[in-house]
């Protein structure tokens, strides 16, 4: 029989944890809907007295044309946004399931890839699963988390498939600037390899203008796929709407055909809901950018005035990656700040960065505050 699954440690740890924190600097997207407020309510209509939603809109949302239909609008819109054909575009569950989706249409086992360390869990996992070789692409603090183009040339082999990566890179939120992204390309397209990026962190500040230093994947190089969702930077994650750009046409194929083996289309409500979310991504964008200014200035003066700490600067987005001092277990420290403070943060150790945490900050400003002061004084307690 065959080694078990190995579980999703980071996610485990999220669910298991206690929940109602009264300092949770652990949130990694914008809280649940709460930048939906100015274009209404999603939620199914209810009549004037209060009672149960009409059955005949579940049962309009249940028919298959509908379904192709929402399909169609989702496609549209994510195309409008990337300025890219429709044919490129395959919508996905969530930018959870784009991971495995891609790697199941482009990757066999025995193939080669290589990964970004320190990164999100299931992009090391999922091609493991698969029966796919890692290797590891180190992005270091003291290179300021930068994909370094000399480390991947040592990496590449002709048996190579894929490189994975993030960008923002998660944990840190650093970016990897299109030039830089674009030298990443052309190694791997003379092995004849192609450049996968989770970008769901990218929305925070998509850029519309190709002249823009930082761009989609897919707008940079032909062997490069995107994907990303409506969770991070739009505040809706239980929509689980998300997508996949390729800039290549086969592997566009490839990947749609995958989804038969995965979700056929996504739920009415995800496409139907996901399409809107996009026509009014701006709004959606212009929102999360001023909660993430805002927190963003609070960490910073804490930062600067916390010396036992260090960090590079997030490029945008609401998640820093925060060393802590040398030899601190970043689980012990983690543990310690929510017993005795009431307040959490992500062990870096979930997402192999081991002596570091990664601390949210699109949360409150005075909230932010209040918990940061809470992290110093953890920090005094194990010192």
């Amino acid at each position: 029989m065959k080694a078990p699954l190995r579980p999703f440690e980071y996610m485990a740890w999220a669910k298991a944890v206690p929940q109602g924190a009264r300092y949770n600097l652990t949130a990694s997207g914008m809280a649940d809907a709460a930048l939906s407020a100015s274009h209404g309510d999603v939620a199914a209509p209810v009549a004037p007295d209060g009672s149960a939603p009409d059955l005949g809109w579940a049962d309009a949302m249940s028919r298959r044309d509908v379904g192709w239909d929402s399909v169609s609008n989702l496609t549209h819109a994510v195309a409008e946004r990337y300025g890219v054909d429709t044919e490129l575009v395959t919508p996905t569950l969530g930018a959870s399931l784009a991971i495995t989706h891609v790697l199941m249409a482009l990757v066999r086992a025995g193939d080669h890839v290589v990964v970004e360390r320190p990164t999100y869990e299931p992009l090391h996992r999922a091609p493991e699963i698969l029966g796919a070789q890692v290797s590891r692409l180190e992005r270091t603090l003291d290179d300021g988390w930068a994909v370094v183009p000399e480390r991947l040339a040592q990496l590449l082999t002709s048996r190579t498939k894929a490189v994975l990566l993030t960008n923002l890179h998660n944990p840190s939120g650093v970016a990897m600037d299109a030039a830089n992204l674009k030298e990443i390309a052309e190694l791997a397209a003379r092995v004849g390899a192609m450049v996968l990026v989770d970008e769901v962190y990218l929305d925070f500040d998509f850029a519309s203008s190709p002249d823009a230093a930082i761009q989609p994947a897919c707008r940079v190089a032909p062997n490069c796929i995107s994907w990303s969702s409506t969770t991070k930077a739009f505040g809706h994650s239980a929509l689980r709407a998300g997508w996949i750009v390729s800039a290549d046409p086969d592997a566009a194929r490839a990947i749609r055909a995958a989804t038969d083996y995965l979700h056929v289309y996504p739920p009415v409500a995800t496409g139907v809901l996901g399409a809107r979310i996009l026509r009014n991504a701006g709004d959606y964008q212009r929102k999360a950018q001023e909660i993430a200014s805002a927190g963003r200035r609070v960490i910073e003066r804490w930062v600067e005035a916390e010396k036992r700490v260090q960090w590079v600067p997030p490029s945008f987005g609401i998640t820093s990656l925060v060393k802590l001092p040398d030899r601190m277990s970043d689980t012990a420290f983690t543990e310690h700040l929510r017993e005795r403070y009431e307040t959490q943060v992500v062990p870096g150790s979930m997402f192999e960065a081991p002596g570091y945490v990664r601390v949210s900050f699109g949360i409150d400003p005075g909230t932010l505050e209040q918990g940061l002061a809470n992290v110093s004084a953890a920090l005094d307690d194990l010192a």
